[in-house]
């Protein structure tokens, strides 16, 4: 009987989990965040929330222009590969951290990047972004864009942050 009901349990939370997403269904996802998005401040300090989505290249890219116009501007830019979804962040720190994204932990709603590798940076010593999970408007009422990431230093975390922005066109 334990069994039985261990088993029960097993099958009912296995099929009531959010289902893990496909990296093509997770880009189709990112080029729906086009347009322009702001929110608060992610900590003193910073700008306020801003950020600009837009596809390029043809579709194959979707590139996301954060903090625009400020001396802290960077770019974050979505593209498959090989039927992997990867994510370069050209960070105001001056190097090139790849994250890519983590089908297994990811669902509709949430996305989550893993770090994977870059340029210009030695990710045993050097500070960079090492992790990113969005999670995606719910398509019911404003449209919200939460970002929470991590950044390492020293090869171990150094900092995590996020931000909800608001679609404002």
């Amino acid at each position: 009987m334990k069994l039985l009901l261990a088993l029960t349990l097993a099958t009912t939370t296995a099929f009531a989990a959010e289902p893990s997403i496909t990296s093509a269904d997770a880009f189709a996802a990112i080029k729906k965040l086009h347009g322009e998005w702001r929110g608060p401040a992610m900590m003193k300090g910073m700008p306020p929330g801003h950020s600009i989505y837009r596809v390029t290249a043809g579709g194959s890219a979707v590139q996301e222009t954060i903090f625009p116009g400020t001396k802290m501007e960077m770019v974050s830019v979505y593209h498959m590969d090989r039927g992997n979804l990867l994510m370069t962040h050209y960070c105001a720190l001056g190097n090139q951290p790849r994250m890519k994204l983590n089908a297994r932990k990811s669902t509709a709603r949430e996305l989550v990047f893993d770090f994977d590798g870059g340029t210009n940076l030695n990710p045993r010593r050097d500070m960079h972004m090492h992790s990113l999970t969005l999670m995606l408007p719910s398509g019911k009422g404003p449209q919200k864009l939460t970002g929470a990431g991590t950044s390492w230093e020293g090869g171990k975390l150094k900092a995590s942050c996020a931000s909800t922005l608001t679609r404002v066109r």
